[in-house]
């Protein structure tokens, strides 16, 4: 029963774990979820049919792009969940509405208000037993899982009898920049004002005479009064571009978990594993026992597959291609190759490949497609993808994170080059006044000198288009008679050229080719439609 739009009315569970009991704030959350609830919840994949091969171009396209919510989830996504579940029960343990414990926290932040001190002052001894980290190479799904876990929780839960609205989760980002405390206590105030609309911390709290130690308790004193469960501090890693401040911020993190018993989630990149332990001696103190990497998808065999095998097994089913495609080992291992398994690539190059081929007519996946598309469409990722290949942790460091970028986005991209090829290749005829100059420039391009260039676009103007154009006017080009011999000599015909002269083409090495075929095979046209379409 909902008593706001924003809350939702607590509902009661009793406990059985005895440290549970008698605790409205752990009673309100939703039972755990076991492992076959779990999986059902996190497993997301499109509506799919074989039949969907049929659609329009436009409905395949549009089918592909769902691929960016896929997720098959694994051992470590259970793993996550059960994390996630006993941190924030654990942190309500002794944090009762209305107990004395609760009141002390209440007083404790009072007398650090009025003494002007922020909590890394009160705090001589971090042990951060409440916290915890998620870290790992980019592109794994981290924040992706955290989120789909998270949001089976109400995020507020109204008390109607403490008349206590309970937030048991906030989800905030470090700013690429990095961030200083009072950028982290205003993210606070954004987000709870966020989930409670009447409350207006940020108007009532913010304001440039505020000091960075006032900001922060008055922060702090809005966790404890909302009873937030779990804190998450995402992207953690952008502490690293923080010009000063960032071990300040994480002692002052860690403290504050400390002091009001919230516990606090990492999450961020590989890069964040020099944070967490540079700003404390021992990198299991500060981050607590619920910490965990997420490597790149262990890769198996044929005889004993893992988790590639097992992603990429259910992932290669969603092809809209006409003609899809089986899995074979050299497709897996390509597949690897070019993601080393970070499942954001993975997902990228084969929804990606399948647009690309949708596009160009060919309707099916091979190995040199997805090579293409890895180094052209997916460049941006791949100094990554190499250091991860050679597991070279300063170059993996040194690399940017994989820029977020959608899958709509990339696919969008794709469209416009083939759309654009079309405008300017196909609807452009014979009638158009703009043939001419294209077929010339296309002509100057593979290496034609500019009157002959004109000169052939003229005897081509019955084409339908101008690739159409250029195909006769390279045929033009090559089809001269053959050397007549003077009268009263014999003159010997070469039967073949000095390399690079055109005329190699008209004595066929194949039978059955067409000069224009010839040429191609001797590398001498340029690929035409990747000139018409720069």
């Amino acid at each position: 029963m909902a008593t706001d739009s924003f809350a939702t009315e607590a509902i009661y569970t009793p406990q059985r774990i005895p440290q549970y009991r008698d605790n409205p704030l752990i009673e309100a959350l939703p039972p755990a979820q076991d492992d076959d609830e779990l999986l059902e919840s996190l497993f997301c994949v499109p509506e799919f049919s074989a039949e969907q091969r049929t659609w329009s171009k436009s409905e395949r396209l549009q089918m592909i792009s769902q691929l960016s919510s896929f997720m098959v989830p694994m051992d470590r996504h259970l793993r996550l969940a059960q994390s996630l579940d006993t941190l924030m029960r654990q942190g309500y343990v002794g944090r009762a509405p209305r107990t004395a414990e609760s009141q002390r926290v209440f007083t404790n932040l009072y007398h650090l208000q009025k003494a002007g001190k922020s909590f890394q002052s009160s705090a001589a001894h971090l042990t951060a037993q409440l916290s915890g980290a998620l870290i790992g190479i980019p592109g794994m799904g981290k924040s992706t899982t955290i989120r789909r876990l998270l949001n089976r929780i109400p995020e507020v839960i109204y008390h109607p009898r403490l008349q206590l609205y309970q937030i048991p989760y906030l989800h905030i980002e470090t700013p690429y920049d990095g961030s200083s405390v009072k950028g982290l206590a205003e993210s606070i105030f954004r987000k709870v004002d966020m989930l409670l609309p009447d409350a207006r911390y940020g108007e009532q709290y913010s304001n440039a005479r505020s000091g960075a130690e006032t900001l922060m308790n008055h922060a702090a004193r809005i966790l404890h009064m909302h009873a937030v469960g779990l804190l998450v501090v995402d992207e953690i890693q952008n502490l690293e571009n923080s010009p000063k401040n960032r071990q300040s911020l994480m002692t002052l993190l860690v403290s504050a978990s400390n002091e009001l018993g919230v516990p606090i989630l990492f999450v961020g990149t590989n890069k964040a594993q020099h944070l967490l332990s540079l700003d404390f001696r021992q990198a299991r103190r500060s981050i607590g026992s619920a910490s965990t990497y997420w490597d790149t998808l262990r890769k198996g065999t044929d005889e004993a597959p893992d988790e590639w095998e097992d992603f990429l097994s259910v992932l290669w089913r969603f092809q809209w291609v006409k003609n899809p495609a089986p899995l074979t080992p050299h497709m897996s291992d390509l597949m690897y190759h070019h993601s080393q398994g970070v499942v954001d690539i993975a997902i990228k190059l084969l929804a990606v490949a399948q647009a690309r081929a949708i596009h160009d007519g060919s309707e099916t996946l091979d190995g040199p497609l997805i090579d293409r598309v890895a180094k052209q469409e997916l460049a941006i990722a791949m100094p990554m993808i190499d250091a991860i290949r050679r597991d070279d942790v300063h170059a993996l460091l040194a690399c940017k994170d994989i820029a977020p970028i959608g899958l709509d986005s990339i696919v969008a991209d794709v469209g416009a080059k083939f759309s654009g090829r079309r405008i300017r290749g196909a609807t452009i005829n014979g009638s158009n006044p703009l043939f001419a100059p294209t077929v010339t420039q296309a002509l100057t391009t593979v290496g034609f000198d500019v009157p002959e260039a004109q000169a052939l676009a003229d005897k081509v103007s019955d084409s339908t288009s101008v690739l159409d154009g250029v195909k006769k006017a390279l045929v033009h080009a090559t089809s001269g008679k053959k050397p007549t011999k003077a009268k009263g000599k014999d003159v010997a015909e070469p039967t073949s050229y000095p390399p690079g002269d055109y005329r190699n083409a008209l004595n066929p090495a194949v039978a059955g080719q067409s000069v224009f075929e010839r040429l191609q095979t001797l590398h001498m046209v340029a690929n035409v439609e990747a000139v018409l379409g720069d």
